[in-house]
């Protein structure tokens, strides 16, 4: 009986050995964070998703005091995956149908004149329409918006949108804004020609580019 308790134990002490190395080579991966005003283990750890055991492990810490611009290590796993999930939530898709539209549209605008970074911008400002709350939620929305004089856009207004054929180059154009979208900078929303737009108020708007023959501003 003795033998056989004294075997037992045995082979547990081997599971502990054999799982211990394992848990201290995954404890081994970490990167830096320096320690900001207000900071204590416990808000560092939901920040890393890890726990506070952890970081004072690899931290050597038996207390819980660290201080303001102390550099600390943190595991990596939880910040790599924190970043997976962000550059996914950033992706936009948008219709078959509202691609069309929003090529005539930048077609409309451009024609054969204006170079590939302006039929971008174009496309851009649409979208960029779209994220904005002073205009509406949807690509179809934003393009016949109406206005006092009609609607925001002379294609729309003229009943001609519809009749035009896009180019390739106006669909690529239109991906390229969607891939760039919503983590475009400049967030243009509006876009006009220098030379012949005499409207104050948009010329008084602040440029945010200049492309070809349009100016761009918000």
């Amino acid at each position: 009986m003795i033998k056989r308790i004294l075997a037992i134990l045995a082979v547990v002490g081997c599971m502990v050995v054999a799982f211990t190395p394992h848990k201290s080579s995954a404890a081994t991966t970490y990167t830096y964070y320096k320690v900001q005003k207000g900071d204590s283990f416990y808000k560092i750890a939901q920040k890393y998703k890890t726990s506070v055991s952890m970081l004072k492990t690899l931290n050597k810490k038996t207390t819980d005091r660290i201080l303001v611009g102390e550099t600390l290590k943190v595991p990596v796993i939880a910040t790599a995956k924190k970043t997976t999930t962000a550059s996914s939530a950033a992706k936009w898709k948008i219709t078959a149908e509202e691609r069309t539209l929003l090529a005539q549209l930048v077609q409309a605008e451009t024609g054969s004149s204006e170079p590939f970074a302006g039929k971008v911008e174009v496309a851009l400002v649409i979208l960029n329409r779209v994220k904005d709350p002073a205009f509406p939620n949807t690509i179809k929305g934003v393009i016949y918006q109406k206005t006092k004089t009609g609607y925001a856009f002379v294609p729309v207004k003229t009943g001609k949108l519809t009749k035009i054929r896009p180019t390739k180059q106006d669909y690529d154009a239109v991906d390229r804004a969607v891939a760039l979208f919503p983590s475009d900078r400049r967030h243009s929303l509006y876009f006009y020609n220098p030379a012949i737009t005499k409207d104050r108020w948009m010329l008084s708007r602040p440029v945010t580019i200049r492309i070809g023959h349009h100016a761009f501003a918000r």
